[in-house]
């Protein structure tokens, strides 16, 4: 409850006669309970700002970290002159990608933060409470049409860009040519980054925010989330999904409908390379938009569910009462000095994609 658990004696004014109010005269003892309050106040406040500047620089660290063993990894793969078949060959590209950017340089980071910060977790470091099926497809379908929300957001940043005559180069990935290559994709693509990244973000950096406030954990491990992809574009497309995957998890308390929503979104990207190649262009075209007005219905239906249900408010939980509670604002500012570096390394890779529309 978010109750005080002491008398506020603050502002405790009684009325007296033509409207002037009055403080009465305070004991010894009650200005003694109040300077105690006072005291107490401060140090919660100090503790938690501190704590609070510490998981900053510690997640800013572990991205600088994420991005350090990716650029080592192919500096090793150029060294041992495997860099022409990275470039060239499906199975290897993909098979490198999942080792080196989902496992070396995303859960190992992430695994020895939540282990460096274990006694911060108020919950279990994978949020695992069970979860009825229907619930979770509701909440899988209301998350896939948040993404598709975000797209449209993204394709107006994108707009944006090009309205000041200026646009973002994409580095085109090799299109699969088998069954086994449209296996691979969608574990790629799909399932290894939906389990490493929900790993990384929703449990591991939500998990040692939560402690400062749900809705402050969400939209900080969003900036996160932001940061770890790289450049602007995608940094607004993960910012806004992130909002809708750390919400999810702390309303469900379970990690599980988050890596669907994740695996799900990211494999609708790569259903028309594996419909072109299974059937043609046109083929691809009509699947994906029927998927997309499937996604756009049944996340109706699942936002009525939950909404009839009451489950799309999460469950409330003790939290410390609001004057021990530090500003909304300044607990996100206080990220902001260890956020820095990965913020100036997403505008520097950021000007390397940005060329003029000629």
């Amino acid at each position: 409850m978010n109750q005080n658990p002491y008398n506020n004696q603050f502002n405790n004014y009684y009325p007296q006669q033509h409207g002037v109010y009055y403080q009465p005269q305070l004991t010894p003892a009650q200005i003694q309970q109040q300077q105690r309050q006072a005291q107490m106040i401060h140090e919660h406040q100090s503790k938690e700002k501190k704590q609070i500047l510490t998981a900053g620089f510690a997640l800013g660290i572990t991205l600088i970290v994420n991005l350090m063993v990716q650029v080592i990894g192919v500096s090793l793969i150029q060294s041992m002159g495997k860099y022409d078949l990275f470039q060239n060959s499906f199975i290897y590209q993909h098979s490198i990608n999942i080792l080196l950017v989902d496992v070396c340089s995303l859960v190992v980071p992430f695994l020895v933060l939540s282990l460096m910060f274990r006694s911060r977790f108020k919950t279990p470091v994978v949020p695992c409470e069970k979860i009825g099926f229907i619930k979770c497809a509701s909440w899988v379908f209301v998350g896939l049409a948040v993404c598709l929300g975000a797209n449209i957001l993204t394709n107006g940043v994108i707009e944006i860009f090009k309205q000041f005559g200026y646009e973002l180069t994409k580095t085109e990935a090799l299109k699969p040519n088998s069954p086994v290559e449209c296996i691979l994709l969608i574990f790629s693509t799909a399932v290894a980054p939906a389990i490493c990244e929900e790993f990384s973000m929703r449990c591991v950096s939500l998990g040692l925010l939560r402690k400062h406030g749900k809705a402050f954990a969400v939209v900080a491990v969003s900036i996160v989330f932001g940061l770890l992809h790289g450049n602007v574009i995608q940094f607004v497309f993960a910012f806004t999904i992130g909002l809708i995957l750390g919400y999810v998890t702390i309303v469900t308390d379970s990690v599980v409908p988050a890596m669907f929503i994740h695996g799900f979104n990211n494999g609708l990207s790569v259903m028309q390379d594996i419909f072109k190649y299974a059937t043609d262009e046109k083929t691809a075209n009509i699947a994906t938009g029927v998927c997309t007005i499937g996604i756009l219905l049944f996340g109706v239906l699942g936002l009525v569910y939950l909404i009839v249900k009451k489950q799309l408010v999460p469950k409330k939980e003790p939290e410390l009462a609001e004057p021990y509670r530090v500003n909304f604002f300044v607990r996100l500012a206080l990220l902001a000095p260890g956020l820095f570096v990965p913020f100036l390394i997403l505008i520097y890779l950021t000007s390397k994609t940005i060329v003029p529309i000629s």
